[in-house]
């Protein structure tokens, strides 16, 4: 759709489209359609579209034909019907300065035949014979100026006859905001919004689905939420600039909040069902509340084509990250208030905190989940999984310094094993393992003495079609795996260790006395290259050229990593290339523990058995001084 009330029907397979424009069986009558005209399909019969001149158009076979249902539903005042004269304000060819118009079509999802329909002259209408008869009510909205922009009516999805509507009337320089509900067909109206809750005029509103204590209002000054039916609003400020926001809606599948603003951006705040939770009114009270977290995907991802780096002009959104997206909620006696409260109103304020503080939004990957700790003390966050009564991975991480709903992520693994590595270090962390299975697993949240648990529902990639054995089988080569990657770890620690014992004798023996221990300094330095020569069949040379190097040798781990890249990348069920892979990696891991095993049990016991005998006398050899 586009300006001057220009609609097209597009075939999304084929790319064909042609205009639909709804015309008026009277060639006299000329037809003004808003830069933003109105349209909407009838909720029971998709077929059925609506669209908005000064009247409202029908259709019933997708625009191929119209009839128009209503009288002129504007003022249809002579003064302002004057764009073929002067352009109303300015000259403009486009349909900007048209006016007297339908900006709005609402039909009911409880009544067939009711539709709301609203003007950008200040009139609203309501039909409940499907447009055999119209009831203006505009005059029974209190506070609103005359001819305001009405510039949303959204009916309810819960009880017939309610509506929330919104107007604004910054173009005679009124930037109060004005949005109403109705609970009686527009008899009466309860204005919900006005200065003393937003900034700047309202722009859109949404009622939750499920939840009708749960509004979002858009506004000029940014997004509002209100927990208590409209009773008082919050400004969402969390990741969320302060931008015109001009519509919203909320994805009846995913559960999330998707923002238009008046930047051309889309926006889209992941699960709002903490806020339905916060709404019913029973979480604020909580120390801690682990919510019901969304359905996981195990989704097989892949980069666009030629994006592999955005250019100039190039605009696109972020995804949201792979894993479990898990959502609580934290009342921290020792954290921080919110600081969207200013100290100046905190006392009058106190119990308007608390309402806030709830609502507040902050992503909080498990980037520092694992760290390590005797107890669950009041500064971390425990999160267990557990499949069934094996728990499989446990996440640790700081608790937020705000107070309020926030997020952290499960990345649908199991815990892991340590990688060889050529240096001794202490891991801050649980290592990630294998893929879990689909199925349904236990979350368990702790913080301090307090937990909440949900079960969380994990399903592969809807997309692709796998068997049950394919899941099996790669998990359980998987599994296999991973007990070797942690012998190779083991194994190569324990070199590791060998090298430091040798190369701290070597260090010892030389301040003691070069001269007296050079053959043991000597077997030393030849023990410690016998095992650089091991550790290289596991993780390979040491290569200090620059650059991207790689070694001409084929290592064990490099055999490990290949196969467990096939057995973890593919999909359907295993094939001899997956098997050839593991036993390549096994054949080179029994090799290189048999020199290992052979290193430890001759050259090792050796340079033990002598280094062994070796005794520095803790005592100096001291002089006697002369007295003159």
């Amino acid at each position: 759709m586009s300006q001057q009330g220009s609609v097209v029907r597009y075939d999304y397979i084929t790319g064909n489209n042609y205009s639909v424009q709804p015309t008026h069986a009277d060639a006299t009558i000329a037809l003004r359609f808003n830069w933003n005209a109105a349209i909407n399909i009838n909720p029971f019969d998709s077929s059925t579209l609506y669209f908005g001149s000064q009247f409202v158009h029908k259709s019933t076979d997708k625009g191929l034909t119209w009839s128009v249902i209503s009288p002129d539903l504007s003022t249809n005042n002579p003064d302002k019907l004057k764009q073929g004269e002067s352009g109303g304000l300015t000259m403009d060819a486009t349909g900007a300065e048209n006016h007297c118009t339908v900006l709005v079509i609402e039909p009911s999802v409880l009544e067939k035949n009711m539709l709301w329909a609203a003007t950008d002259d200040g009139q609203v209408h309501i039909t409940k014979n499907g447009g055999e008869s119209w009831t203006n009510v505009a005059k029974n909205i209190k506070d609103l100026p005359e001819n305001s922009w009405i510039t949303q009516i959204k009916a309810s999805n819960k009880n017939k006859g309610e509506a929330f509507l919104i107007a604004n009337d910054y173009r005679r320089f009124n930037y109060t905001p004005y949005a109403y509900r109705t609970k009686n067909y527009g008899k009466s109206w309860e204005r919900i919004v006005d200065e003393n809750d937003v900034q700047s005029y309202a722009l859109c509103i949404i009622e939750d689905p499920e939840n009708e204590n749960l509004l979002f209002l858009g506004t000029d000054d940014g997004l509002y939420i209100s927990i208590n039916a409209g009773e008082k609003w919050i400004k969402w400020t969390e990741g969320f600039p302060t931008v015109p926001v001009k519509d919203l809606v909320i994805h009846p599948r995913e559960n999330d909040l998707i923002i238009g603003t008046f930047g051309r951006a889309a926006w889209v705040l992941d699960d709002i069902r903490p806020l339905r939770a916060i709404a019913k009114g029973n979480v604020i009270s909580k120390k801690l509340e682990l919510f019901a977290p969304p359905t996981a995907y195990q989704s097989e991802t892949q980069q666009p084509t030629g994006s592999r780096f955005g250019a100039d002009a190039m605009y696109q959104g972020e995804n949201r990250g792979r894993g479990a997206l898990i959502s609580y909620y934290i009342n921290n006696p020792d954290a921080k208030k919110n600081e969207n409260t200013s100290d100046t109103d905190k006392d009058e304020k106190a119990d308007e905190n608390k309402e806030e503080d709830a609502i507040t939004s902050s992503d909080d990957p498990d980037k520092n989940s694992g760290k390590k700790e005797n107890t669950v003390k009041n500064d971390s966050i425990k999160l267990e999984i557990f499949d069934g009564e094996r728990q499989i991975r446990t996440l640790k991480f700081k608790v937020p310094k705000e107070n309020g709903i926030h997020k952290t992520t499960w990345y649908l693994d199991e815990k892991g094993v340590e990688s060889a590595s050529r240096t001794l270090k202490k891991s801050k962390r649980e290592p990630s393992g294998v893929s879990v299975k689909p199925g349904t697993y236990r979350l368990k949240m702790t913080f301090g003495d307090i937990f909440s648990e949900q079960n969380i529902k994990v399903e592969f990639d809807p997309r692709l079609q796998i068997s049950e054995e394919a899941i099996n089988q790669k998990y359980n080569a998987s599994k296999e795996l991973e007990t070797y990657q942690e012998k190779i770890a083991a194994i190569v620690k324990q070199l590791v260790e060998s090298k430091n014992t040798a190369e701290a004798i070597k260090s010892q023996l030389t301040k003691e006395d070069a001269k007296k221990f050079k053959a043991e300094i000597k077997s030393s330095t030849e023990i410690s290259k016998k095992i650089d020569d091991l550790i290289a069949l596991y993780l390979g040379k040491v290569d200090k050229r620059q650059g991207i190097t790689r070694n001409p040798e084929v290592t064990v781990t490099q055999r490990f990593g290949v196969a467990s890249y096939y057995v973890s990348s593919r999909f359907g069920e295993q094939t001899a290339t997956e098997k050839q892979l593991i036993n390549q990696f096994k054949e080179a891991y029994i090799k290189a523990v048999s020199e290992t095993n052979t290193f430890f049990n001759t050259d090792w016991l050796t340079y033990k058995s002598a280094t062994d005998k070796i005794q520095i006398s803790k005592f100096k050899e001291t002089k006697i001084y002369s007295t003159n």
